[in-house]
């Protein structure tokens, strides 16, 4: 009978040493009601639902450590109606029959089942329970006493309930735990029942239990809608554009047959034989497809190309290789506008997969032209003026604005000429990235950026952002904008850690010359236009994988406008007509954009081949019922009215800045600068830039300070400052006056 009862408490030792491995294992204290473990966090045991804070659920007040009462309010700590059981109860679960009474209860009973320390102590800690009841019941039988039914604590039969086992209530026959087979044997000789065999002691088997199958459908969190931040907000109908049916012309037969006749003629009295001749015709120009014949070259018919034209009567007259001919493209009589309408009306555009569809026109081979800005990445737009250029960048907002939705899509104008996109103000609190203002008024004023400065300092804010969306996308271990975001809305990046949905910026720039133009300027304004330049590169070069894109525009296509560099990092490039044929090689690396008849000819490159295309039209009031529609429903409302703000731009000391100056650290080139100053007799920012070597923030600072010391007067406009001293030995004076303070 001892060795039974000692080898019952070796088993019942080791499993409450378990028990206390994994409490020891873990953050988990013991439940002051029960002793179950629970977590430190917990405000409520699972088990047996006591309030484990020392403060009172109702009022707040501290409750001593062992009373039940408060004493502010005398609220007990069963305060709380238990709808299943009537208990009163002042925490979140009932201390009877451990039903959640809030939400937050259920919450924490949820996490503390799918603790995997938690499950196994509490397993535990059941098993351990019952077998002390075996135990109790079958000494009860070893003695001859009377049996009594045997129940298992209220605080188990909750825990044993919590993990999801049915009620257990303990009599003479208990089953067998797995866990102890010698157990069993032990128990032979107290039975009047035959003795068995005697075997060898079994070693205990750990079992691994499997999860239990179930039917019940668990709801997976939903996908994040970025939408529904404006949940509102209404696309613009295709009704608020016009259709332009009185501008639709048809190429008669009679055009087709003349020059089909006049293209045979010329081409015979150059002696160059073909087969056939075939026409396809487009809104402005008509493509004659030539097939040649054998042993012709191609070379024959371009070196015609200035004789076709005269023979044809017309201008604009290309001729390109296609792949099983000769292509001519003649002018219309009689073109035809391409309405934004009918190309956004579309179903090449309509079903379009892209991330930032453009449809931009329409092509001779009778179809709308679309591609997507994402993958272009960035975009160059050229032409002379009054070609189309204007309202090819309108075509490609106006595209962009049916495609997506404001909370995907921002947008940053700088418009040098002040009233191009005036009309895109009406976007403010639903497309416009802009930089923190101090006001509204001053918000809606640099809604659409006009000055170079301005526009320097929203472009280095956009290098800004996209140096942050970098260290988001290297966070979260994604390759570009595209990933994250589908990451982001499957809800596997936390915002707690700093993870934000990240729209597409598209930021277009008119007149890129103008806005560089710093010949005959004074020196801040080259240091401005060279700065313009430096971050329109770095966003050429970046912007893509983070979702920045630059659509890059201009009227003067000269090698020192767009450059070598800027050419590299924008691949697609739209050129309209041009005066020369250097300007068409200058943006294509080719002629061709000369030959074209204006009005919205244009020719598409992205890096393959080119495409003549016929531009889409949309006039400025189309634009304005666009943006009207759009600007008068509710939008997003953050400081003021602007829906994303891009990151503030710490400005360097700026030269005249008027605030105060440190003059008891003097830097160390004061000296060296003063001394060219006083000889020259001429205070420049940009002298000490370019003699000294300095940059534009040290020459700044530098500038400052000699300011301050009296030799050089205050700024005035771009005029060089005046210099109050006149030798070198009034200057050693007041350098050492400030070098012995």
């Amino acid at each position: 009978m001892e060795s039974q009862l000692k080898q019952k408490e070796l088993y019942k030792e080791s499993i409450l040493n378990q028990v206390n491995e994994i409490r020891a294992s873990s953050d988990d204290i013991g439940c002051p009601h029960c002793g179950q473990p629970v977590r430190k966090s917990w405000e409520w045991c699972p088990s047996c639902g006591h309030s484990l804070v020392d403060w009172c659920t109702f009022c707040g007040a501290d409750i001593p450590r062992g009373e039940d009462e408060c004493p502010e309010c005398g609220m007990s700590r069963s305060g709380v109606v238990c709808p299943k059981c009537g208990t009163r109860n002042a925490g979140g679960f009932c201390r009877k029959c451990n039903e959640p009474l809030t939400l937050a209860a259920k919450k924490e009973q949820e996490r503390a089942l799918k603790d995997p320390q938690f499950v196994k102590a509490a397993e535990l800690a059941v098993q351990a329970a019952e077998l002390l009841a075996r135990i109790e019941a079958e000494e009860q039988e070893v003695t001859g006493q009377e049996s009594k039914e045997v129940e298992l604590p209220e605080d188990v039969l909750r825990l044993k309930e919590l993990l999801g086992k049915t009620t257990l209530r303990q009599s003479g026959s208990v089953a067998e735990p797995v866990e102890a087979p010698a157990l069993r044997q032990a128990q032979g000789p107290e039975r009047e029942t035959p003795q068995p065999v005697a075997e060898p002691a079994e070693k205990s088997m750990e079992v691994v239990k499997g999860s239990k199958l179930s039917t019940e459908i668990k709801k997976e969190l939903p996908r994040i809608n970025v939408r529904d931040e404006l949940p509102d907000y209404q696309f613009p109908s295709l009704e608020l554009l016009d259709s332009y049916s009185s501008n639709r012309n048809e190429v008669s037969d009679e055009e087709l047959v003349r020059n089909n006749n006049r293209i045979r003629n010329a081409l015979e009295n150059y002696k160059i034989q073909i087969n056939d001749v075939k026409a396809i015709v487009g809104p402005t120009v008509t493509l004659y497809k030539v097939y040649p014949a054998p042993g012709v070259k191609i070379a024959e018919f371009k070196r015609i190309q200035e004789d076709l034209g005269m023979h044809l009567h017309a201008r604009g007259v290309r001729v390109v290789t296609l792949t099983d001919s000769v292509g001519i493209e003649v002018a219309n009589d009689h073109p035809s506008i391409v309405p934004m309408r009918a190309v956004l009306n579309d179903e090449a555009f309509r079903s379009s997969k892209a991330e930032l569809p453009v449809a931009i026109g329409y092509t001779i081979q009778q179809k709308v032209k679309v591609f997507d800005l994402a993958d272009a990445p960035h975009l160059l737009v050229a032409g002379a003026t009054k070609q189309g250029k204007s309202v090819g960048l309108n075509v490609i907002v106006t595209s962009l604005l049916y495609a997506k939705h404001p909370s995907e899509l921002k947008l940053v104008f700088i418009d040098p000429k002040m009233v191009e996109f005036s009309a895109y103000a009406h976007l403010l609190k639903h497309y416009l990235a802009v930089l923190p203002c101090n006001d509204e008024r001053e918000e809606r004023d640099n809604a659409i950026v006009k000055k170079a400065d301005k526009a320097d300092k929203i472009l280095r804010s956009l290098c800004i952002e996209m140096d942050q969306r970098y260290e988001l996308l290297s966070k979260a271990s994604v390759p570009n904008i595209k990933t994250y975001n589908e990451k982001y809305r499957n809800r596997k990046l936390r915002p707690d850690e700093g993870h934000r949905f990240l729209p597409y910026i598209v930021t277009i720039i008119d007149e890129y010359a103008d806005l560089t133009m710093s010949v005959g300027g004074s020196g801040d304004a080259k240091v401005v236009a060279r700065s313009i330049t430096t971050s329109i590169i770095r966003l050429a070069q970046k912007g893509r994988a983070a979702g920045l894109h630059v659509v890059l525009a201009t009227q003067r296509p000269s090698v020192d406008v767009i450059t070598g560099l800027i050419k590299t990092n924008f691949p697609t490039r739209i050129a309209f007509r041009v005066v020369s044929r250097t300007d068409s090689s200058t943006i294509l690396d080719s002629p061709g954009a000369e030959k074209l008849i204006g009005k919205g000819d244009m020719l598409y490159y992205a890096g393959v081949e080119m495409e003549r295309v016929q531009c889409a039209y949309i006039d400025s009031e189309e634009i304005n019922r666009l943006n009207e529609y759009i600007g008068s429903q509710e939008g997003h409302n953050k400081s003021f009215n602007t829906p994303f703000y891009l990151p503030p731009v710490d400005d360097d000391t700026e030269e005249g800045s008027g605030g105060m100056v440190d003059m008891t650290k003097l830097d160390e080139r004061f000296e060296e600068a003063a001394k060219l100053v006083v000889m020259s007799q001429r205070g420049s920012t940009s002298d000490l830039q370019r003699r000294l070597g300095m940059g534009y923030a040290k020459a700044g600072r530098v500038m400052d300070q000699l300011e301050a010391a009296g030799i050089v007067g205050p700024q005035e406009g771009s005029k060089p400052r005046q210099v109050f001293v006149s030798s070198l030995d009034e200057l050693d004076q007041i350098i050492a006056a400030y070098k012995n303070q």
